[in-house]
């Protein structure tokens, strides 16, 4: 399916599943984080977002011996001129981008965003596991957060350069505000390990331009509007990421290393019922509105502790009072507390320990046959 929109300065972006094209319609300042035609350019004539996954969502082999040669070969088969052209590259579907825009007197801005964080979420500092050699390709896990940024105003090329933080900025807030852990750590995730920007602004010649793109300036509080919700919407459209979503205890529990796996490691090796009824007291258990709630509240405890905001006994009184909580909930003990266990093995002790007590008052009550 084709979707085509014009936006306030007439260019025309054409969205289809493989490819996002901007194309413009008068001279544009362009900033971008692309490997051909990327920094700032004045010369450009359209920008590109491509998908370099196949039908059956498999990434296929560069174009090229390199990121930069890829992208020229893209340009070249969507017909633009890959000297006058910056491109992007992602894993998602381009059916899912989405545009918003945010307005106020003469001032306008666009964001035009494709996202999935669902497999390559992480935190700024993380471990990384891939260096660059001459430009040769990486594999890298997909998933990336692609922001377009078009404006009809001139723009310095500090200003441009602040709209990226702004930018930036804002995407990382609705991370956090979404609870997105990071895939490699016990970190919020800050963003993917593939997010690309473009910024667009109006390039004509002796036309007074904006200096500021910040926070304090209407245009950075447009533009970081403008790429929160095209973000959040486009997070849902490609991977149904959104607050409802995240209500899971195994959502929350994620980055920590705490999966199904992990707690049925921990539990009793004959339960009653086998793996099903363990499969069973999990979902139910997953999807607990005061579980959710009170594991949402210690893991923000771990957090806190992790970063040095609380002491080790500050973050026990609280972990061990909601555990209480959690074993008043589910009519099962409270674990020991063990001060050479971190707080995430104690809720996962605790947890596994729920299951199997649920399953065997369960067979002590409805005993199989």
């Amino acid at each position: 399916m084709k979707r085509c929109f014009s936006l306030l300065n007439g260019d025309r972006l054409v969205c289809t599943e493989q490819a996002a094209i901007l194309t413009f319609s008068g001279p544009r300042a362009v900033l971008s984080t692309a490997a051909n035609g990327g920094g700032l350019r004045r010369d450009l004539e359209a920008v590109f977002n491509y998908c370099d996954c196949g039908p059956a969502g498999v990434c296929q082999p560069m174009e090229g011996n390199t990121l930069q040669e890829h992208q020229k070969a893209v340009a070249l088969r969507l017909g633009l001129n890959p000297e006058h052209t910056a491109g992007l590259d992602t894993a998602v579907n381009l059916d899912n981008m989405v545009l918003v825009t945010r307005r106020w007197q003469e001032l306008w801005v666009t964001a035009a965003v494709s996202a999935g964080a669902d497999v390559n979420a992480l935190c700024a500092g993380d471990p990384a596991t891939l260096t660059e050699a001459a430009g040769k390709p990486c594999p890298v896990p997909a998933g990336t957060i692609n922001i377009f940024l078009i404006t009809g105003q001139a723009l310095s090329p500090g200003a441009m350069v602040e709209l990226v933080l702004t930018a930036t900025e804002a995407k990382t807030a609705l991370l956090r505000d979404l609870m997105q852990g990071s895939s490699v750590s016990s970190r919020l995730a800050t963003g993917t390990g593939t997010d690309g920007v473009v910024i667009v602004c109006d390039g004509s010649d002796g036309t007074s331009c904006l200096l500021n793109g910040g926070k304090h300036f209407k245009l950075g509080e447009l533009a970081a509007q403008a790429v929160s919700q095209a973000t959040a919407e486009a997070l849902f459209r490609q991977t149904g990421l959104c607050p409802e979503f995240q209500h899971s205890l195994l959502r929350r529990l994620q980055r920590f290393g705490i999966t199904a796996q992990s707690l049925r490691a921990r539990c009793p090796a004959q339960l009653p019922g086998g793996e099903t009824a363990f499969d069973r007291a999990l979902a139910k258990l997953d999807r607990d509105s005061f579980a959710v709630a009170a594991t949402a509240l210690y893991l923000h405890l771990v957090d806190q502790l992790h970063a040095g905001m609380l002491t080790r006994p500050q973050a026990e009184d609280w972990a061990l009072h909601l555990l209480e909580q959690l074993a008043i909930h589910f009519h099962c003990p409270t674990p020991q507390s063990d001060s050479e266990q971190t707080l995430e093995s104690w809720l996962e002790a605790f947890l596994a320990g729920a299951i199997a007590a649920h399953l065997q008052e369960q067979n002590r009550l409805y005993p199989a046959g």
